[in-house]
């Protein structure tokens, strides 16, 4: 997959996550808006019906009291009206009125007399006169009561025209009725401005956002009488019956932004892990080429019978067999490091070792090598804990591949000079690899521990490798317990500090 391909798949991945993101934040705002839409519609309904039902009390306690104060309508009275015709009956009205037991009873008798004699007509006539009369009668009860109402509920203050208990009880029954069973507080304020009641325990809140409803409203000539109720948990009422789904809407989020971004993160990773590969083969095509080609080439002319075989020639042939197959055997060696890179679990062979003579040895080894390059080997090991448990084999494979390093990147303008130092911090032992090399970039100090990476030099094959040495090397101190770092300045040099556990701090851990 080229660079191009992934960018774009990045790039819908993103719009599609920001938008299914876009999408989910719309839905939970709307389904927010809609509960706090629907809130305040019940709490606005439930004041209004509070207001209604506070009118309606008062009312037919007007009512009730009116007629109790009563008695001489609670009389009986009898009407007798004998009417005769030729067959002789009676009609009789009785009419009850409500809250009082005060009866009009209307009798009218109808007999058959030689003297008198009366039409239905007239007889309706009579009937509907008197019912006109008993209408008046209680019409002008009902004036008298709705007169008296009007005038003293408006004079009466507002906390002798409601009982403030009952108020808020019948405030909950609303509420409840529109579906809100959130706690609620309530303050009433007069037409004056000051407060004339207060939910017990309840101090003024830092809200702002109340509902309000005008009580009594119908008077004749209504005072501004204002009921506020607060609702001090509306937030968490409104959003608890989708809390869960808040929750699980971020945390999915969450985890779809990380796998989305482990994701991009691995396909560039693993593009550039097999661009990387593709060098290491291409290397490693060419350092196994060059000195196969050379031991071919040794070994036509030993196949070749034009040439002389006098013993120089033999010695200079098997010379180039032996040096070549060296360098083969090498190069395989450094393939084979790989395995160690790759498996979690490597064999490693620990055992006490003194360091410092295991370092000696390599310098003694490689000073030949520096030497032909017109180099020196510096070593100053002060360290007085040396003794380690360490795999003698690998261990002396990274000190190898450090003072190897520090030969191929050499500054070609000046005869390279190598330091080895070591010394002791609180039982930790500290060996540093320093060279007056090349450097490295900052940019490419962080990378120089992974496998196949190879810090650009120019020509890809002017410094020979796999680009694995150092990411062995990392593993190998790892295995040992201890760790690695580098410091490098461009043009000036690189110093490598590893540090491991002494035989001491092991002993007394």
């Amino acid at each position: 997959m080229n660079k191009r391909s992934i960018i774009l798949l990045s790039v819908f991945m993103a719009i599609t996550f920001f938008g299914l993101l876009f999408l989910q934040i719309k839905y939970l705002n709307s389904l927010l808006d809609m509960r706090v839409q629907h809130f305040n519609e019940a709490a606005k309904r439930s004041l209004y019906q509070l207001s209604k039902t506070l009118e309606e009390e008062e009312t037919l306690h007007y009512f009730n009291e009116a007629l109790a104060q009563r008695p001489s309508q609670r009389s009986t009275s009898f009407i007798d009206q004998t009417v005769g015709l030729q067959s002789a009956s009676s009609i009789t009205i009785q009419e009850n009125l409500q809250g009082s037991t005060t009866t009009i009873q209307q009798k009218i008798s109808i007999s058959s007399s030689p003297s008198t004699t009366r039409t239905v007509q007239q007889i309706s006539e009579t009937l509907q006169n008197r019912l006109k009369e008993n209408f008046a009668q209680k019409k002008i009860l009902l004036d008298d009561i709705a007169m008296r109402w009007l005038k003293e509920s408006t004079d009466k203050p507002i906390e002798k025209r409601i009982d403030f208990t009952h108020m808020e009880n019948q405030l909950k029954k609303e509420l409840e009725n529109n579906g809100i069973t959130t706690p609620f507080k309530v303050i009433l304020i007069d037409y004056t401005g000051e407060e004339v009641y207060r939910t017990s325990n309840f101090n003024v809140p830092n809200m702002e956002h109340y509902f309000s409803q005008l009580l009594f409203p119908n008077d004749f000539n209504p005072k501004l009488n204002i009921l506020r109720v607060y609702f001090p948990y509306a937030k968490e009422y409104l959003t608890q019956p989708v809390s869960f789904m808040i929750f699980s809407s971020v945390l999915f989020t969450i985890i779809l932004f990380l796998v989305f971004l482990a994701t991009i993160i691995l396909i560039f990773r693993q593009k550039r892990l097999g661009e990387m590969k593709t060098d290491f083969m291409n290397n490693m095509t060419h350092e196994f080429k060059t000195p196969i080609s050379s031991i071919s080439l040794a070994a036509q002319m030993l196949k070749d019978e034009g040439i002389t075989k006098t013993p120089e020639v033999l010695k200079s042939i098997s010379n180039i067999i032996y040096e070549e197959t060296k360098r083969l055997s090498f190069q395989i060696e450094k393939v084979l490091e790989t395995s160690i890179l790759e498996k979690e679990k490597s064999i490693m062979k620990f055992k006490e070792a003194n360091v410092h003579e295991i370092i000696e040895n390599v310098c003694n080894n490689f000073s030949i090598k520096v030497s032909s390059k017109g180099g020196i080997i510096n070593t100053n090991l002060q360290a007085s804990e040396y003794w380690a448990m360490v795999d003698e084999m690998h261990f002396t494979n990274v000190i190898y591949n450090l003072l190897d390093n520090a030969l191929k990147y050499r500054n070609l303008d000046q005869s390279p000079i190598l330091k080895i130092k070591s010394w002791n911090e609180k039982d930790i032992l500290y060996i540093s690899v320093e060279d007056n090399g090349i450097g490295i970039k900052k940019e490419h100090l962080k990378k120089i521990f992974e496998k196949f990476h190879r810090v650009p030099t120019g020509n890809v094959h002017n410094v020979k490798g796999f680009g694995l040495g150092l990411a062995y090397v990392k593993k190998i101190i790892e295995k040992h317990k201890g760790s690695i770092r580098a410091e490098s300045e461009l043009h000036k040099g690189t110093k490598f500090i590893i540090t491991i556990p002494s035989l001491k701090k092991i002993q007394y851990e």
